[in-house]
């Protein structure tokens, strides 16, 4: 049976911990490297990691200074000895299928990756699924075509994802950055083969209040806009025919960050950004409407992020409730 190494940083996250690990142990694909890599932590997350290892002869800990997410996953990497990777956060937690599952689907050799569905929930119970309506093989091409899509069923995510080890040879996640995933994702997809996306749950990612994308708004978001802007040069330089849908995905990201500093409660300190964010959309805007293969699948989308951004999402209700009266007036 092939290996998988599931790689766990664990940073501050001891009352969930636990859970987490119960999840993967239980695994009734019981080949597994498990690999609890405490980032620094400040509360007893890396007693807990040690006490979870005299459990399960599978666990090894892995403790450091704290370095993020990137770092942590890159220690992982760096001492794993699995056939497969797996990336799970310390405090979201797995389906017990979840490896068998994935791996199954690996029997076929020109298969370097797996996705599967998303589970994410709130601290109160509120779940919204993420997956694919039916489980797809791809190519990279469409693979990467799906991830640059406003269906998007792939996920950014690498923690719903079963990763051949021969993909990150000679790749690691950028650290000292946020939005690692999105970062290194186009990559990865670069590199592969065939793509498999499951319509299957089997993550549960949990949100909480204190997490990386939890908190409040500041220059860090502007990574994930950078990320896409590579990605669209990526396109440009081998994947010529999916620029136009790059062109939406820096839009996408652009208002996404537009809509986490809005949503923030700092955000009257970001008005420069906010405005120029605005600016930013409307231009990819502009760009994405003369692309019929775009409109004719975005054409909502688009449309809805850019009157968002002319008029700003302060305005928003404000037109929502015009746009009611008028109909009422017409039908009248």
């Amino acid at each position: 049976m092939n290996k998988i190494s599931v790689i766990i940083p664990s940073y501050n996250v001891e009352p969930y911990l636990e859970r987490c690990v119960e999840s993967v142990v239980n695994q009734t694909y019981r080949e597994l490297e498990i690999i609890l890599v405490d980032d620094g932590s400040t509360d007893a997350t890396g007693e807990l990691c040690d006490s979870l290892a005299v459990t399960d002869s599978r666990i090894k800990v892995v403790h450091k200074e704290n370095g993020g997410l990137s770092d942590a996953r890159n220690a992982g990497i760096d001492v794993a000895e699995g056939d497969f990777y797996s990336f799970v956060d310390g405090d979201d937690y797995l389906e017990k299928d979840a490896y068998e599952i994935m791996i199954s689907e690996m029997t076929n050799d020109d298969v370097s990756l797996v996705s599967a569905g998303i589970v994410a929930e709130d601290i109160k119970g509120n779940k919204h699924l993420n997956m694919s309506k039916e489980r797809l093989i791809l190519s990279k091409e469409d693979a990467l075509l799906n991830l640059l899509s406003p269906v998007r069923t792939i996920g950014q995510s690498s923690c719903n994802k079963l990763f051949r080890k021969q993909l990150f040879r000679e790749l690691r996640y950028k650290k000292g950055i946020i939005n690692e995933d999105m970062e290194l994702l186009p990559k990865i997809l670069d590199i592969c083969n065939l793509v498999v996306l499951l319509n299957k749950p089997v993550y549960h990612y949990v949100r909480r209040s204190g997490s990386i994308t939890e908190s409040e708004f500041s220059m860090w978001k502007y990574e994930g806009i950078k990320n896409a802007y590579d990605t669209l040069d990526l396109c440009k330089r081998k994947y010529p025919k999916m620029v136009s849908y790059a062109h939406f995905y820096v839009m996408d990201s652009l208002f996404k960050t537009y809509h986490e500093l809005r949503s923030s409660n700092n955000y009257r300190a970001f008005r420069k950004q906010e405005y120029s964010l605005r600016f930013r959309i409307i231009k990819e805007y502009l760009y994405c409407i003369k692309q019929d293969k775009v409109m004719s699948e975005c054409r909502e989308r688009v449309r809805n992020i850019a009157i968002t951004a002319f008029f700003g999402e302060k305005m928003l209700p404000k037109l929502v409730v015009i746009k009611h009266r008028l109909m009422r007036v017409k039908e009248r």
